[in-house]
């Protein structure tokens, strides 16, 4: 079975900006907007190594060793979750207890994923 969804980059940014914005207007200073926009490109960043790990998992790879597959599916989840405690680390440490705005939109995000983020080819052939 292969997993044929990718992001459609474009279509993602579009359909999440809306959220964010609302988080924006939920700011009371810049330091809190600042830490929106860090939880929101490690947030981007982060779905990206995840659809691009399970990919790897579900997908035979045949060029590729096992060892060096083993290795990049290791440094994909590794880095994943390293990029998602330190986005949120650094949000807390500039958003302080009104980081859970930002953790609100994190999971507005990830409906918009699994919404509007397959490319139109792969939405349809579900259907």
């Amino acid at each position: 079975m292969q997993l044929k969804t990718k992001i459609n980059l474009k279509e993602y940014v579009f359909y999440s900006l809306p959220s964010t914005l609302v988080c924006f207007a939920l700011c009371r200073n810049l330091d809190e907007i600042l830490g929106i926009i860090v939880v929101y490109l490690g947030t981007i960043i982060n779905q990206l190594m995840l659809v691009t790990g399970v990919r790897e998992l579900v997908q035979p790879c045949l060029e590729v060793s096992s060892k060096k597959r083993i290795k990049r599916i290791i440094f994909l989840f590794v880095g994943k979750l390293v990029i998602l405690f330190g986005t949120l680390s650094l949000g807390v440490h500039l958003m302080g207890e009104r980081v859970l705005i930002a953790l609100i939109n994190y999971v507005v995000l990830i409906f918009v994923l699994v919404v509007f983020g397959m490319n139109k080819k792969e939405r349809n052939d579900k259907k």
